[in-house]
């Protein structure tokens, strides 16, 4: 899928760079900037516009792309964000320094990834503000909120149909939403964040074992057999480098892994495993990251889990120990391909 990336005069912003970025994190989508002047004449834009508003060579060569976004701050008169414009859509960034302090870049960036999703018919807008990249944004500073957030919430998921030819698509989506938010959340500039070590932790760990040490021979059975069926473990004595402060780098990967799995034994929740509990609890709002509590074979008749963690549907290794196994797996990765959250029991 070619993606063609434009900025008029209007808009500081160089799109060459961008698409570098971009095209580091994507394996199927191809970021190309625009060579053909993209320059609007007309003091406000009124919909509906008419492409011929862009003129003949722009409008031909942004039929070339299966996407053309063009930045400009002309605004709409209507006061929107972006309208299509025959093959291109036409992204206002009007009064942006008075919605958010982020950049422009940041912007344009989570804009395109929203079109790409509307263009593949895999989500359509939702008036309740919840962060979701679909939101409406009938307030338009909710953008803000919507670039650190930067994922699609558990309703929208369950609405997307994907398929052989849009799954790698949507992957790189979620690739290039993950790092818009963890650019975004530390206040920087997408052009100014280094792609490469960012990209060595993404989508490197399909899932975080989240335990108390004293269940730690449990838990690495149960690691083996994730590992068996094709998921990619975080586990604590494997991952945490030495010489490093742990705190940070467990911080760090509680907002890059894509699910955790709580285990509950006999010892139930140590007390580093329920702070680690709650900073996944608020990821599951955040960005629908999924939660799966696991009792494991020790654990007891009626275990005590934190009062969240009791709305999550769990997965019972005290019963049918390779059956729930495989279903613990089937949940990960279901998870890993975008439709969040464990099978229902």
């Amino acid at each position: 899928m070619r993606i063609g990336l434009y900025a008029d005069t209007t808009v500081p912003l160089a799109v060459a760079p961008l698409c570098s970025v971009l095209n580091s994190l994507c394996g199927v989508v191809e970021f190309v900037p625009g060579t053909a002047a993209f320059r609007l004449t007309t003091p406000s834009i009124h919909p509906p516009t008419r492409p011929s508003l862009l003129g003949a060579h722009l409008q031909a060569e942004a039929a070339t792309f299966d996407l053309a976004c063009l930045a400009t701050s002309v605004p709409y008169d209507n006061n929107f964000f972006f309208e299509s414009l025959g093959d291109a859509v036409v992204i206002s960034f009007s009064g942006w320094n008075v919605l958010t302090d982020l950049p422009i870049a940041n912007g344009l960036v989570y804009f395109a990834a929203l079109l790409i999703l509307r263009h593949l018919g895999l989500g359509e807008a939702h008036d309740d503000a919840t962060g979701c990249i679909n939101d409406f944004r009938w307030d338009k500073g909710g953008v803000d909120v919507g670039m650190r957030a930067a994922f699609v919430c558990r309703d929208c998921l369950g609405h997307i149909s994907t398929n052989a030819d849009t799954q790698p698509v949507v992957t790189d989506v979620d690739a290039v939403l993950d790092f818009l938010s963890r650019a975004s959340r530390a206040h920087r500039d997408v052009l100014s964040v280094p792609v490469d070590s960012d990209r060595e932790h993404h989508q490197a760990f399909d899932v975080f074992l989240c335990h108390n040490s004293e269940d730690k021979p449990a838990v690495r059975q149960v690691k083996a057999a994730l590992e068996a069926g094709g998921v990619s473990t975080w586990l604590d004595e494997e991952q945490l480098p030495l010489g490093r402060p742990w705190q940070a780098e467990l911080e760090r990967e509680i907002g890059l892994v894509r699910s955790a799995a709580v285990f509950v034994g006999s010892s139930g929740i140590g007390p580093w495993q329920d702070m680690e509990l709650r900073g996944f609890l608020d990821e599951f709002v955040r960005r629908a990251c999924p939660v799966i509590p696991v009792l494991l074979p020790d654990a007891a008749v009626a275990p005590e889990l934190p009062v969240l963690l009791r709305q999550m549907t769990w997965v019972d290794l005290r019963r049918d120990y390779d059956a729930n196994l495989r279903r613990l797996v089937a949940g990960i990765r279901t998870s890993r391909t975008g439709l969040a959250g464990a099978p229902s029991a």
